[in-house]
């Protein structure tokens, strides 16, 4: 294999920046206040060109949403920039890319008038939907009165086309009666055991090491014949961040390449002789990207590895503190893990 075609994709979300007001424990991506970038209008009007066509609707129409079909605008926190945003929905509804929303947090939501307001004035630029976040890290940082807050008042004005994620967390935190924010410490003392099965936790970005001590450890061996989960390569919630790369699925710090040629990327494919992490990634050769890694110095933690997604994170940020590998970008998810 020296050259992968990309699957046209049919959903996907876009970074308008990596910046967040939290720095959630959980985070695929590494978000936090520390990232300063947001894509450019100019680059907004790119990549939502190249999707336009692509982007599939969600199963009940253009006008409906659901977490895998359409696009969402995502991050880090798109709220922080609500100019941005509307741009981006501005642009995306000039282009017909269908089942639009955008997923927040709701720290934003302060008060009736203000939500109402904001929520309003993109639904009349042609946004479909909100989905909005809910499990116990965001309630470090976010005011569970405003999520409230924000659920009610999305529901108001986007009906149904409303997803809680997660569903389960908002329905148990509304029965314990939490007010106000509570940290991680709290939470896992009180509730982890009631909750930890009901909630779905990729393994994986700043969890590996943030939550580390949640979970029982293994040596690198026990990950090598297990494939990811999600595939890697798939057309399905791929994501493209405000540094023009593609990401596949849910893996940050892995760039499959610029959407700017999106086009060549799914016409002509990867050059893989040129990429060997992604050589190793494509072909679930595991084993294959382990002894690589190792023939560059890589030293496995004596610890152990949560999950697989830990195993590759720390074999990825080894590799890159000793060679320069383009294919692992950007290179500020790998310093904000901690």
């Amino acid at each position: 294999m020296t050259h992968l075609k990309l699957p046209e994709p049919i959903s996907g979300g876009l970074f308008l920046s990596y910046q967040c007001n939290a720095e959630c424990r959980h985070c695929m991506y590494a978000c936090s206040p520390k990232w300063k970038d947001w894509i450019s209008e100019e680059d907004l009007r790119i990549v939502l060109s190249q999707l336009a066509g692509k982007i599939k609707p969600s199963p009940f129409g253009p006008e409906k949403v659901n977490l895998n079909h359409g696009l969402h605008f995502t991050g880090g926190e798109p709220f922080l920039n609500f100019k941005l945003l509307l741009k981006a929905v501005t642009i995306a509804q000039e282009l017909n890319v269908p089942s639009t929303f955008v997923e927040t947090n709701c720290y934003w939501c302060i008060n009736d008038k203000k939500t109402r307001e904001k929520f309003q004035t993109l639904k009349e630029k042609g946004l479909k939907g909100i989905l909005i976040s809910v499990n116990p890290f965001y309630l470090e940082y976010v005011p569970f009165e405003r999520t409230e807050r924000g659920i009610r008042i999305a529901m108001e004005i986007f009906g149904e086309n409303v997803m809680v994620y997660q569903l389960e967390c908002y329905l148990r935190f509304k029965k314990l009666g939490i007010k106000g924010t509570i940290s991680l410490e709290e939470y896992v003392k009180d509730w982890w055991d009631n909750l930890s099965e009901k909630l779905e936790l990729f393994l994986m970005g700043r969890a590996v090491t943030r939550l580390k001590h949640l979970y029982p450890k293994y040596p690198s061996d026990s990950f090598l014949e297990i494939p990811c989960m999600p595939p890697f390569i798939r057309n399905w919630h791929n994501h493209f961040d405000n540094y023009g790369n593609c990401l596949p699925g849910y893996c940050g710090g892995i760039s499959l390449g610029s959407w700017q040629a999106l086009d060549k990327l799914i016409e002509e494919g990867i050059d893989l002789d040129h990429h060997p992490v992604l050589e190793f990634l494509i072909s679930q050769d595991f084993k294959g990207l382990l002894q690589f890694a190792k023939d560059s110095g890589f030293q496995e933690l004596k610890e152990g590895y949560i999950s697989k997604c830990d195993l590759c994170t720390d074999i990825r940020k080894q590799l890159l503190a000793k060679k320069d590998i383009n294919e692992l970008k950007p290179k500020e998810f790998y310093l904000y893990l901690e």
